[in-house]
């Protein structure tokens, strides 16, 4: 099984792709679609900009890897209302490129990712970047905690989806 997950954001929007076979997890590609140089327009022509952007590259990704499933982070807290609106926006491409492709979607909180991952539900980041690094083996570290948080959902589907088979 092929799992990408991809770490929502209006910034920087990481992606990780794992593949699953006989119990062992290996790291195909990961990394982080920048879209601080799209800064320079006015508001609503970038955020839409953006939103175009994001939906073009993850579809590229989807087109060129072929994953099983797109996981993506359940439910968001902010304080700025703006920035949760955007974050919606953004899962909500990432949504239409997953059903527009006909792969299954699924999500996982904060929580049951660092649980699944590192074991502790209220991980700091760098723990859940180290441990991606461990769980994949990987010779060069996430140097992005946004490729590692789409990793870790990309690990947590895919322990999440062995634990399903066994039920």
């Amino acid at each position: 099984m092929r799992a990408l997950g991809v770490d929502p954001g209006s910034i920087v929007t990481g992606f990780g792709l794992v593949d699953e076979e006989d119990n062992h997890l290996f790291h195909i590609s990961s990394g982080t679609i920048n879209l601080a140089q799209k800064s320079q327009k006015s508001q609503k022509s970038e955020m839409s900009s953006r939103l175009q952007h994001i939906y073009v590259e993850i579809d590229k990704l989807i087109h060129a890897h072929k994953p099983d499933a797109l996981i993506i982070e359940k439910g968001f807290y902010s304080k700025n209302v703006q920035v949760l609106i955007k974050l919606s926006q953004v899962s909500g491409v990432i949504i239409l490129a997953s059903v527009n492709a006909g792969i299954k979607l699924f999500e996982y909180t904060p929580l049951e990712v660092k649980q699944s991952v590192v074991g502790y539900g209220a991980a700091k980041k760098e723990q859940v970047q180290y441990m991606v690094n461990q769980i994949l083996r990987l010779d060069t570290p996430t140097s992005s905690h946004h490729a590692a948080d789409a990793l870790a959902l990309a690990i947590c589907h895919l322990n999440s989806s062995k634990i399903r088979e066994m039920l």
